[in-house]
């Protein structure tokens, strides 16, 4: 299969399979859970999901996390705190 004929999963795909690992991996609701952005890494190898969710001592502030997913294959390659200033 050429590299034009492989299947590459959609943004929509993508952060469906963020918001889930996080839910998972922090037991938490993914109702509480946003999507923030996502992108494309440049190398089109990658999607960067932005993902929000309540910080549970401070009311309604968030907490967010950026996931990188790969785009072929839908495993999860990292998870990183993601700082908003």
């Amino acid at each position: 299969m050429s590299e034009e004929e492989k299947r590459r999963l959609t943004a929509k795909e993508a952060a469906g399979v963020a918001a889930k690992y996080l839910a998972e991996l922090s037991n938490m609701n993914r109702l509480d859970i946003s999507i923030e952005e996502i992108e494309l890494s440049s190398d089109e190898k990658y999607w960067l999901i932005t993902l929000g969710h309540p910080r549970s001592y401070l009311g309604t502030a968030k907490d967010y996390k950026k996931i990188k997913v790969d785009a072929e294959t839908g495993e999860v390659i990292s998870m990183k705190m993601r700082i908003v200033e």
